[in-house]
């Protein structure tokens, strides 16, 4: 029984790493993409008030599309990692436990 219970350690220990490289990964890619999102919603948020002005409604539900899109990818990529960090947390305890 022991035996058994040292190699399921052992694996979770393998999932810990793999785990921790895909968070890492994870911050790099947000860090970066956000940046390139950030700028990206600015230019959204002005086009949709230039079209507002202008009174094109046809262009304005593009732009807010392409808002919400822009918000959900975010929105996707915190919660994938979040995701990564409670499965870490539950594999350190497996470990300690």
């Amino acid at each position: 029984m022991k035996m058994i219970k040292l190699l399921l350690k052992l694996a979770a220990i393998l999932l810990i790493v793999v785990v921790v490289m895909l968070m890492t990964l994870m911050k790099i890619l947000l860090h970066l993409s956000s940046y390139v999102l950030g700028s990206l919603i600015l230019i959204l948020i002005a086009g949709g008030i230039y079209t507002i002005m202008q009174v094109a409604w046809n262009q304005l539900i593009i732009f807010t599309l392409m808002f919400v899109i822009c918000a959900l990818v975010l929105f996707g990529v915190v919660w994938v990692m979040v995701t990564l960090e409670i499965a870490n947390d539950n594999l350190r305890g497996f470990v300690r436990g």
